[in-house]
Formats: C-alpha cells, sequence, structure tokens
C-alpha cells in the first residue's frame, strides 16, 4: 500500500485548500481504476472526512491523500482505509453545473450531497432482482434518483459464515468504472435469518425492469 505524506508537513484543514477543478479518485486499498470526479464533490468528501476527524494531506504535485476518522493516532500505519486523489483533465462531455461546480450527473451521487437546488433525489422502491451469479441467496434494486443501486445478500463462506450484505451502484452512460462505490458489510451468523426475513418482506415482489 503506498504510503502516506505526513498529516503534519501538508495538512488539509479545511475543504477550500483543494482548489483542482478535476480529480482521479481511488482507494489505494482496493484494486480498481481510479473514478474521475469533479474538484466540487471532492472537497464535499473532504469535508465529509474532516468532519469524522480522518486526515488528509496535499502532496506537491496536488495529489490529495486522506482516510475517514477518528484515527488513534495521526501515523500513517494508523490510518484507515486510504483515498487518493489525482489531479486530472474534466472528461470531455461532461457539463458543469453553474450553480455549484459540481458535474451535471454528480447531482444525484448519494455518497455527496450538495446544497444546490438543483439536487433532487427520488428513491423508488425496492424491487425484487434475480441474482445474476452463483453465491448470492437474494437481490434487490432500487432507484436513487437517476442512479440504481442493487443490493445482494451472499452465501456463507469460511471468510463470513453469515455472508454478507453488497451494494453498489449500476454506472450509468458516461459513468466509467463504479467498483469505488462498491460496499461489503459482513453479516453475524446469528443475524442472517433475521436479515433475510427483513429483505424478503420490504421488498417488492415483481422484478426490476432491465
Amino acid at each position: 500500500m503506498p504510503t502516506v505524506a505526513a498529516p503534519a508537513a501538508l495538512a488539509i484543514s479545511r475543504p477550500l485548500d483543494v482548489p483542482g477543478p478535476a480529480y482521479a479518485l481511488s482507494n489505494v486499498d482496493r484494486d480498481a481504476a481510479a473514478v474521475p470526479v469533479s474538484g466540487a464533490l471532492l472537497r464535499s468528501v473532504l469535508r465529509s472526512a474532516l468532519h469524522s476527524r480522518g486526515a488528509a494531506a496535499i502532496e506537491p504535485d496536488g495529489t490529495v491523500v486522506f482516510t475517514f476518522g477518528p484515527t488513534a493516532s495521526m501515523l500513517p500505519a494508523a490510518l484507515g482505509p486510504v483515498y487518493r486523489a489525482v489531479p486530472c483533465e474534466r472528461p470531455p462531455l461532461t457539463p458543469c453545473c453553474a450553480r455549484c461546480g459540481h458535474w451535471e450527473r454528480e447531482h444525484d451521487e448519494p455518497g455527496a450531497p450538495t446544497a444546490c437546488t438543483l439536487y433532487r433525489l427520488s428513491i423508488g422502491p425496492a424491487r425484487f432482482a434475480v441474482p445474476e451469479h452463483d453465491g448470492v441467496t437474494y437481490a434487490w434494486t432500487r432507484r436513487l434518483g437517476r442512479t440504481r443501486v442493487r443490493f445482494e445478500i451472499t452465501e456463507p463462506t469460511d471468510a463470513f459464515p453469515g455472508g454478507t450484505l453488497v451494494a453498489h451502484r449500476m454506472p450509468a452512460p458516461g459513468d466509467g468504472p463504479y467498483e469505488y462505490v462498491k460496499h461489503h458489510v459482513p453479516i453475524p451468523p446469528e443475524r442472517r435469518p433475521a436479515v433475510l426475513e427483513r429483505a424478503r418482506r420490504r421488498v417488492h415482489p415483481q422484478p426490476c425492469p432491465a
């Protein structure tokens, strides 16, 4: 894992210390392609990270390295999952909102809401989805704004005897890779029956349209 610049050397104390218009954002703990995001979205994420007592630093070339807190120590080895944002060019055909600076497609990004009056996140009903591969017990989808989010409860394994709850955003045209917003939450074995019952009770029985 790449080392993190010592926060005391180039510490970021406020999101506005990151002025770039676009960044390639990635989690250095995962083998996934970096996702281009607007500088406004990165500043929104940094606001959450700093509010949670995370650490952030900026390197001489403008690269931003940060983690969410709280942390027991400011030493790099003690930091949690580390995120890296490298300055980049704004992708072509990416309209930018004149009111808030976010790219238009980021207005309904659940992970980084804005105060822009164009931000309108509507949440649709949970609908049953057919598992797309082995190892999935139950699956469903929900609409969040223009985005479709897929949820899966996986089969128990030796590593996760209760299975896991997986949630990831299905990419829309022009969104690029979506592994960055995939989340895995282990399910305690004793709670697995209750989790399955709750999901089946709340999910609409009709399959979600393709």
